[in-house]
């Protein structure tokens, strides 16, 4: 048995604010999406080959947990990346490398999750 992938679920106070950053930053599509009267509840986005769930919190006690989770994007050009990002003014952190090989910037969500963009430069493309 083989694992296919892994789609992962954020929790959001601001669900359009989250996924309008998700589409600016990551150029995300939404490929499906749930909604009420009282607006967006669920989006399942897409991005090349990387999905995410965005689900409208229920209440604030489930946002505490958010910050225990890191976002790992990984890209081909992560200078190109850092570049887009900043340039659609979003506040993007230093490039750093890693001892493991990583060249990766960080940058946070409007729900205040972690996310590392970064690219393998052991099995870069020259």
């Amino acid at each position: 048995m083989n694992f296919e992938g892994i789609i992962p679920v954020i929790q959001c106070q601001n669900i359009e604010k989250t996924l309008d950053f998700y589409q600016q930053a990551f150029r995300y599509i939404i490929i499906n999406k749930t909604e009420n009267d009282t607006g967006l509840q669920w989006a399942y986005i897409k991005s090349d080959n990387t999905y995410l769930m965005l689900q409208k919190s229920i209440n604030s006690a489930e946002s505490a947990l958010i910050d225990k989770i890191i976002l790992h994007y990984y890209t081909s050009d992560v200078t190109a990346q850092h570049q887009f990002m900043a340039a659609r003014g979003f506040n993007v952190g230093d490039m750093e490398d890693t001892a493991y090989y990583i060249r990766q910037f960080y940058i946070k969500d409007p729900e205040g999750n972690k996310i590392a963009v970064g690219q393998d430069l052991k099995n870069k493309q020259s």
